[in-house]
This record gives C-alpha cells, structure tokens and sequence, in this order.
C-alpha cells in the first residue's frame, strides 16, 4: 500500500509541479534543516506569494505534500483519498492562489530517500545545512560518507543555471558536487559569504556581521540563542541573494526570523529560570554545538537535561560518553536521561563533576521531581534530546506558564500525548 501511495504521490506532484512551475527551495543537511526552512519563509514570506511545508514533513511520503498544498499526512485509507483528490483538483482547474515559492525539506532516513525525491523534486535553490562527523539516522548507513553522498543527490544533476549553497566550514558538505552554481558560507574566509564576527553569548538574540562581494552586512537576529544561528543567517542571507534582492535590504528582513518550537527555543520557567528548549530531537554535531552556547553564556547556575541521541548506531557509546565528559565542564548540574544515561554520567564522574551533581535516569517521568528540586532563581536550563526521549515533558514541569504549552511544546497533539 505504501508503495502505491508513493507511486500516485510521485505521479500527481510530478504534473502539479510540471503545470504551476513554482521556484523550489529546498533545505537539507544532518541538522538544522527545519529551523533553516522556517527561517527563510521568515525572512521571505512578504516578497512574493511563499509556501513552506509544515512541521517536518520531509519524507518521501512528507515532502511531497506542500506541492498540494497539504499540512499534514492522511491517517486512513479514506483521508488519503481526499489528499490525492486535492492534487488532481489542482490539474483540473487552475488555482490562481498557487505560490511563486515553495520551501521544503527532505530527509535522508535512509538510502535512497533524497535520490528518489529528487528524481521529481528538482529545487532552483538548494541548501546543504551540515553533515557533521557523526550525523543522526548515521546506523541505517555504512558510514559519515555515505550519508552525505546521498544528501549530495539533491544536487548532482542540477542544471548550470540551477543555485547551490553549501557549508563550506563542513568537511563533507563542502566537497559535494554539482554542476549548478556553488555558493558558499561559513567561518572560513574561502567562503563567498564569510561569518566575520558573531555574538551569541546573551538572551538577547545573535549578532552577526557577514561579509559578502567585499561588503559587510550586519545581521541581527532578536530571540534567536546559540552558535549555530550564524550558519543559518549567512544561508538565509544568501537565500536571498538568490532571490535577487539587493544585498543591502536583506538584514532588515531578517529580523522576521524567530526560533522554531523544540529548536533552541527560550521559554521562561520556574523560579524566574530560563529554558533552552531544544527537545525536539539530538544528534551529537547539535548536541555539542548546544553546550558551547550555555557554555557561552552567563548564569547563577547552569543545568543540563541531556537524553539519548538515537540512530547513531555503533557511534553510540563513544558519542554520549563525549556528551557526559562535556557537560561535566560546563555545568553545575547535568541529568542524563535513556538508554545511554548511565554512560554520560560515568563520563561526567570521570571528567571531575561529583555524584551530588550528577543524575541518570531511564526516563523523563523519573527525572522531573529532582529537576524541579534543583532549579533555583536565575537558573539557565538546556534541555535537548532525541524525539523518543520525550524531554518536553519535562520541560512542561519546570515551565513558568504550562498552559502556553500548546504554543511553545512540540509534540503536543492528542495523538503524541496519547505515546
């Protein structure tokens, strides 16, 4: 059933866009490709008619969707029905509301994902986020390489007038290769959009200042916390310079851009603390990018709720014990929570940090009353863990406002609360 379900997606989108012709952005990459997706519609969705796909629907049954116009995948036989009829009502009559842009995402799961959306998806702007040494869903492949040669599908055979824009900071995603034009952004100054400078070390937003064509550009980007934010502002910026518009005006349009829910999103809690909600999901390039930012700034206390990172495979152990020996550096309290949590607190134990500050938990129910225990005034609290780990129940605990949970949780559906 799958398979045909693919099939008639494949068949459907394929002449949808074939008839509408939309320009396609699309973002993909280990990590910080939602929060990438989203920042782009951000900082974009005034300038022309944009689409993007909702949530993460990045899959090849997920990504197709946003070409119909659809926020969320069929859960019967019947409402899958009605998303098929909703394509080939758009072949029948034309749609005049149909957008100039579409934005979406693809995920590499497994092999052979993003070379099968892209056998249909072929994207006028593609962006290659980050690979990193370990990237998540890494244990359904054989190695690092293998995952960025397939994220590297989506741009292999583009065309020359096609746009593509890479990190060139990253060991993998730097030496992709395309026959589309290669733009480039990172720290390193071989980068056609250079980070020179980037402050992070406060509550208060990013500041960042990107040079490009041998001018600076100030960029400031208000409730956006952490370093990895600097990759995404020289990727958005170069979004736009895609799009055509002058350079100068782009910064300004950038401040639209907020942090997505579950992707570093600070929420106030308990005790007059601040929570780092990064609970949406974890993999070990993001989980480190997310201790160098509570490292980076200052508090009274800084804790850190910590779960597994899944799908990395034969990387595991050594990746979370890294993670425990981390942390023990940086915080004054760390909970490690699943599978691997006794693993990160043996490491945390080894690096120094004392049994009294150091807790491990098999799951997130167990952990809440200690956590709400330690939380005191002016505590900065990073949560961050993969999305099996449910950590935004803890989060929902300690927040200062539960009944804002709808509005700044993830996974707050009557069906994932019902898991």
């Amino acid at each position: 059933m799958k398979n045909i379900l693919k099939f008639l997606l494949k068949s459907i989108v394929s002449r949808v866009i074939g008839r509408y012709d939309p320009y396609i952005i699309a973002v993909t990459g280990s990590v910080g490709k939602t929060s990438t997706k989203d920042a782009i519609y951000d900082a974009f969705s005034g300038f022309r008619k944009i689409r993007k796909s909702a949530g993460n629907l990045n899959t090849e049954i997920g990504a197709p969707l946003v070409f119909l116009g659809v926020e969320r995948p069929g859960e019967s036989a019947w409402s899958w029905f009605i998303i098929l009829l909703r394509g080939i009502s758009l072949l029948l009559k034309k749609d005049k509301n149909y957008p100039d842009i579409i934005i979406t995402e693809l995920a590499a799961d497994k092999p052979g994902d993003i070379g099968y959306l892209s056998e249909f998806i072929k994207p006028d702007i593609a962006i290659i986020t980050a690979i990193g040494n370990i990237p998540v869903h890494v244990e359904f492949y054989k190695s690092p390489e293998e995952v960025a040669q397939e994220k590297e599908k989506l741009i292999y055979s583009l065309s020359p007038n096609k746009k593509v824009i890479l990190n060139k900071d990253d060991r993998y995603v730097s030496k992709m290769k395309t026959k589309a034009e290669k733009i480039t952004f990172g720290f390193s100054e071989e980068s056609d959009a250079v980070i020179k400078r980037f402050q992070g070390n406060n509550l208060n937003g990013i500041l960042t200042l990107i040079e490009y064509n041998n001018k600076e550009y100030e960029i400031s980007l208000p409730k956006c916390i952490g370093n990895h934010f600097a990759y995404l502002a020289a990727s958005v910026f170069l979004v736009g310079v895609c799009l055509e518009i002058p350079a100068e005006k782009i910064p300004k349009m950038m401040k639209r851009i907020r942090p997505v829910k579950g992707r570093f999103y600070p929420i106030k809690g308990i005790n007059d603390s601040t929570i780092l909600d990064g609970s949406y999901n974890a993999a070990p390039h993001s989980m480190m990018s997310s201790l160098d930012t509570l490292k980076d700034i200052s508090a009274k206390k800084k804790i850190a709720v910590l779960g597994d990172m899944l799908e990395i495979g034969n990387y595991s152990a050594e990746e979370h014990r890294k993670i425990g020996k981390k942390a023990a550096s940086i915080c004054d309290y760390a909970f490690f929570v699943g599978e691997w949590a006794n693993e990160m607190k043996k490491a945390a134990l080894l690096a120094g940090m004392s049994e009294e500050r150091a807790f491990s938990f098999s799951n997130v129910e167990e952990m809440i009353p200690k956590l709400e225990n330690i939380i005191s005034s002016q505590s900065l609290v990073l949560v961050k863990g993969s999305q099996r780990i449910r950590l935004e129940k803890a989060i929902f605990s300690v927040m200062h406002n539960p009944e804002d949970a709808e509005d700044l949780l993830v996974r707050q559906t009557l069906k994932w609360k019902r898991q």
